[in-house]
């Protein structure tokens, strides 16, 4: 019965914090330089790195973004 119940905290926990919003921090670069710093949530079914388009590597240009804690 034990192992049912922690069992089902986990699945619980896990659940609440998978259904959070997520926040990816982006960075606009121009010529390898930062340009802009903007914060912004997550759509639903999404990952940071789908809204990254880096157009050029060296230099970099384009929008980088990660995951924020």
């Amino acid at each position: 019965m034990k192992k049912i119940v922690l069992a089902l905290a986990v699945i619980a926990t896990v659940a609440c914090f998978s259904s959070c919003n997520k926040k990816c921090e982006c960075k606009t670069y121009a010529g390898g330089a930062v340009v802009s710093t903007t914060e912004m949530e997550v759509e639903s079914g999404k990952k940071c790195k789908d809204y990254t388009a880096i157009l050029t590597e060296d230099p970099k240009t384009g929008v980088e973004c990660k995951g924020t804690l």
